[in-house]
């Protein structure tokens, strides 16, 4: 090989010992910049758990002839469920909320827009729970990321003949169980809120009597137990049981079916027990 020859590969060679050392420190440089995006998202999702937090109810109202549980578990990756029971300025009704978003941020949306809209639930005739998501998911369509979705569930109690008129948009479900342990579903086929999605806004009414109960359960409990894990689950605690140990033992089969101890995503039950004494008012 001839000198000039050495010396062209040699060229070469340096040429490209610069071209992967400005590979390199570009390369740095997306690295510090990807950190710094990541920690931004980090931040803000600390800052969107700490509002889903504040806002989540910690006290539910005292109302004479039911008794309630629930509880709420944060998931480790995802999150997003929100649960409220609330009085009406009528105070023979009132609201039962159960919500499970995609995250943290539709979740947000998803809260605003019931406070915007909270005058018009909790008023003397208020909104039906049909009209309710109705109105919520018309401003989702306009304000929500194109994957972003809310499972929701909104029913009104009346206790003056122990109705519930609902409406359900997404994975939600309900059980009713009967004094004799028979249980009722209450599930949706519609889609969920979102700006791509177009949900089915419909009421149903069902009656409740005394010793009857309505179980509520989040998406985060559906990704773990099917319909039939929980209704066995329902039926073999039975109406002895107390409406704590009707939540604990669920949550418990989905800690057991899932093998950890924190859920990926948010996990939330609702237990509604109409004591035993109520009566039910003519119309």
């Amino acid at each position: 090989m001839s000198a000039d020859e050495i010396a062209r590969l040699k060229a070469i060679i340096q040429m490209k010992d610069q071209e992967l050392l400005l590979y390199k420190q570009e390369l740095l440089k997306f690295s510090h910049q990807l950190d710094n995006v990541m920690i931004q998202i980090s931040n803000d999702v600390d800052l969107l758990k700490k509002i889903q937090k504040v806002l989540t109810p910690t006290e539910i109202p005292s109302i004479p002839g039911f008794e309630f549980s629930r509880k709420f578990v944060y998931g480790s990756r995802y999150g997003g469920d929100y649960f409220d029971i609330f009085e009406h300025e009528d105070k023979m009704k009132f609201g039962v909320l159960l919500s499970s978003s995609s995250g943290y941020a539709m979740s947000a949306l998803f809260l605003s827009l019931i406070l915007k809209v909270s005058h018009l639930m909790e008023a003397k005739k208020g909104l039906s729970p049909e009209k309710v998501l109705e109105h919520i998911g018309a401003e989702l369509k306009t304000t929500a990321n194109t994957k972003d979705e809310t499972q929701a569930f909104y029913g009104v109690i009346d206790r003056r003949d122990l109705t519930l008129n609902f409406c359900a948009v997404g994975r939600i479900k309900g059980f009713i169980q009967a004094p004799d342990k028979t249980l009722q579903l209450i599930s949706s086929s519609s889609q969920a809120l979102g700006s791509s999605t177009a949900p089915v806004f419909k009421s149903a009414s069902v009656e409740l009597e005394p010793k009857s109960r309505v179980v509520l359960v989040s998406d985060g409990i559906l990704e773990v137990l099917s319909t039939d894990q929980i209704s066995q689950c329902l039926q073999k605690l039975g109406g002895a049981s107390q409406v704590h140990d009707v939540r604990n033992e669920i949550l418990l089969q989905c800690q057991l079916a899932s093998g950890a101890d924190t859920p990926l995503r948010d996990q939330t039950v609702v237990v509604i027990e109409v004591k035993d004494r109520v009566i039910k008012l003519a119309k």
